[in-house]
């Protein structure tokens, strides 16, 4: 809970700094000094970067729990949707049908991109800003290429990895979907 009044009171401080730089652009502006202004107000811009939550799906779909979760947080915390599909199609996989490998990420990518339509619509629906990635790497891998790649990453929800079904039975489980949300910072 002390994370989340931290994060609060930090957000609160930054919208504090832009209302001062506002009202000192608002000054530059009404002084007769409007480069000034527009300087500022183009730092601002410059400077404000978008908190991104990152979603990870399953191979090449997201489960429709990790979808409604991932957008309940983006709206409530407003931040940016980054969903990722990741595949282990490297090089090494395919050393003796390096022929097949294109064809196969061609068609990884286009079944992505196809399952992902439906969560980026859900997204526009409410406003979030959304953006897809598509990697053929490890699941690690993929993470750190991501967290290279954009900034501003806070977390990371995703399904659990898969049990063994051998494990649920033993324990007298039944078997259910696990979210996982944890944070990079």
């Amino acid at each position: 809970m002390g994370r989340f009044f931290g994060r609060l009171m930090k957000r609160a401080k930054r919208l504090g700094d832009k209302v001062d730089q506002y009202q000192e652009a608002i000054t530059f502006a009404e002084a007769g000094q409007p480069s000034q202004a527009q300087e500022l107000v183009r730092r601002d811009e410059v400077e404000e970067k978008a908190l991104r939550l990152l979603v990870v799906g399953r191979e090449s779909t997201f489960s429709r729990e990790v979808v409604d979760y991932a957008l309940e947080m983006a709206q409530r915390l407003s931040y940016h949707i980054l969903a990722l599909n990741t595949a282990p199609l490297s090089c090494e996989t395919f050393k003796i049908f390096s022929s097949s490998r294109k064809k196969i990420c061609q068609d990884f990518q286009s079944l992505s991109e196809e399952n992902v339509k439906a969560f980026r619509e859900e997204a526009e629906k409410f406003g979030i800003p959304f953006t897809h990635v598509i990697k053929f790497s490890e699941r690690e891998e993929a993470l750190e290429e991501v967290r290279e790649e954009f900034d501003g990453i806070e977390f990371v929800v995703s399904d659990m990895e898969e049990e063994r079904a051998v494990d649920r039975v033993e324990d007298r489980e039944r078997a259910r979907k696990r979210i996982c949300v944890y944070s990079m910072v």
